[in-house]
């Protein structure tokens, strides 16, 4: 089976809504989500494609999956960072190499010099697969303060 990564279209609205419901059931710590965040995620996607990208997951023509991308350029790095917001994949496709063959597909984007995540802190098992990929705890404290 032939894994699939391609950008986000309208019809996949629905697969994506309740995959994002999901991960948020499955990894319910930091902010609450509800159907206004993801139509807001969506159309800031179409309006600022530079900026954020939702990428859609697929085998066999179904969507199994969804990644948020959001780019920022670092002076640091020499290059985008791509952050990777959210990544989500239904439980029984995962342990197959989805992940990794996501994050191969992201290393190939146009003039990435890195890939940054975070987990939430109960999240072990996905902190444990991202070190397993290379992925390692940033030096710096990141903050971060609320502007509503």
């Amino acid at each position: 089976m032939k894994t699939e990564f391609r950008l986000y279209q309208e019809a996949d609205y629905s697969d994506l809504r309740d995959m994002i419901f999901s991960l948020y059931r499955e990894d319910p710590e930091g902010e609450p989500m509800d159907e206004e965040k993801i139509k807001q995620t969506v159309a800031e996607s179409r309006k600022n494609p530079g900026k954020l990208s939702i990428y859609m997951i697929r085998r066999d023509n179904e969507n199994i999956g969804y990644a948020i991308l959001v780019f920022f350029w670092s002076n640091e790095y020499g290059g985008d960072i791509i952050t990777v917001d959210e990544l989500y994949i239904k439980a029984e496709f995962r342990n197959q190499g989805i992940g990794t063959e996501f994050f191969s597909f992201a290393d190939k984007m146009e003039n990435i010099a890195a890939l940054q995540l975070e987990t939430t802190p109960d999240n072990q098992r996905a902190f444990e697969y991202y070190k397993r990929l290379g992925f390692i705890p940033d030096e710096n404290n990141h903050l971060i303060r609320k502007s509503r």
